[in-house]
């Protein structure tokens, strides 16, 4: 959070990322208790999840942010 408030993020921002930390730790759990592995499936079902509501794997939506190393949940707004 303190990192977060360096950077200048709003509260409000910093609270739904938060959240989203929260349930996206909730998914993996669930994936892991089907017996999915981290790397290969987990990447797999995110880009599924990116596919559905952006119409981009997440690596095609990181460069259509223009990022490199950034993690692409933290350069994210509520609209995209």
């Amino acid at each position: 959070m303190m990192d977060y408030k360096r950077l200048g993020c709003s509260d409000n921002w910093i609270n739904q990322r938060l959240k989203s930390i929260e349930i996206r730790k909730d998914l993996t759990d669930e994936w892991k208790s089907l017996g999915l592995e981290e790397g290969l499936h987990f990447a797999s079902l995110t880009d599924i999840i990116y596919k559905t509501w952006a119409d981009k794997t997440a690596n095609e939506y990181k460069q259509y942010k223009g990022l490199k190393k950034e993690n692409l949940h933290d350069n994210m707004t509520n609209w995209y």
